[in-house]
């Protein structure tokens, strides 16, 4: 009886030992799958922010397109602004590109006049101030209000 018992011993530790280098080599392929993963979408993500593609392909295909920034706005709202006129293609990736850019923090409330051909460095130029041709004036509009709540106290004074 005890070399049937040793036999079934024997046999159990073989299928165990077999299991556990199965479950070893699945846990390799799902690791390796995982790190296949992680790298495909780091690779894509870093290429979405350094290689800066127009939505428009050509000029003639650009479109100017009016952008207004709020002062409470942060700058993924202002790319989500952006992604809603159709100049780019994802808010994250605009919010990234503004960290690593040198417009950093520098983005001023305003209207925007912005073309679907520019990229997203000449966008940033035009919303940070330092790029002002053909942009429409930045001046305070409470002075026309002011005007505007001036004329409206006479008219009920009188």
């Amino acid at each position: 009886m005890g070399s049937k018992k040793k036999k079934k011993d024997a046999t159990y530790q073989v299928a165990v030992s077999g299991a556990k280098g199965a479950i070893r080599i699945l846990l390799y392929v799902l690791l390796i799958c995982v790190l296949i993963f992680v790298g495909k979408t780091a690779y894509s993500f870093g290429y979405l922010i350094f290689y800066q593609e127009p939505e428009a392909h050509t000029q003639a295909d650009g479109q100017d397109v009016t952008v207004i920034v709020h002062e409470d706005d942060s700058v993924y709202d202002v790319g989500e602004t952006l992604q809603e006129k159709g100049l780019i293609e994802r808010p994250v990736i605009f919010w990234a590109q503004e960290k690593l850019s040198d417009y950093r923090g520098k983005i001023k409330p305003g209207t925007y006049l912005l073309n679907t051909h520019e990229t997203v460095d000449q966008m940033l130029a035009i919303l940070s101030g330092k790029n002002t041709e053909g942009q429409p004036s930045q001046e305070k509009e409470s002075s026309t209000s002011d005007a505007e709540d001036t004329e409206a106290g006479e008219e009920s004074a009188s």
